[in-house]
């Protein structure tokens, strides 16, 4: 009796140490609601801020990161949609300018596999919770 009940203690102790210790929760999670960034969409500065991160990072262009939705960043998505959809996405990519749920989910991805790809891993994962994708948050 004594034994079982520093068995159970234990293991409350060790489970509650789990969940302290974040152990066995899963390190991606969505970000519901990001809306999709393109024209037409609200674009949010900080939302297409990181969108452009990405599209520095990810293919070697250097367009301005000001926020600011217009053709160099259109250009910057579709030329991630293409890369991705020839070289790294689990499925092809529409390429269409629009980075949707689709396009963060390939980039999460990618970044989540080899964060050596980005120069600042902290900001790709700030970055990662203010994308539209359906289940990766880098963390």
């Amino acid at each position: 009796m004594r034994n079982a009940r520093i068995l159970r203690r234990g293991a409350t102790v060790l489970a509650g140490a789990a969940v302290l210790l974040g152990l066995g929760v899963p390190s991606a999670q969505a970000d519901p609601g990001n809306p999709t960034v393109g024209y037409g969409y609200p674009n949010p500065s900080l939302q297409v801020r990181c969108v452009q991160y990405y599209v520095n990072q990810l293919t070697g262009l250097h367009i301005l990161e000001d926020g600011q939705f217009g053709p160099q960043t259109e250009y910057g998505v579709k030329r991630i949609q293409q890369l991705a959809s020839t070289k790294w996405a689990a499925a092809p990519l529409v390429v269409d300018g629009y980075f949707g749920p689709a396009t963060g989910q390939a980039v999460l991805e990618r970044i989540k596999r080899n964060p050596w790809l980005v120069d600042n891993f902290q900001k790709a994962s700030t970055c990662a919770h203010f994308v539209p994708s359906y289940t990766i948050v880098l963390n």
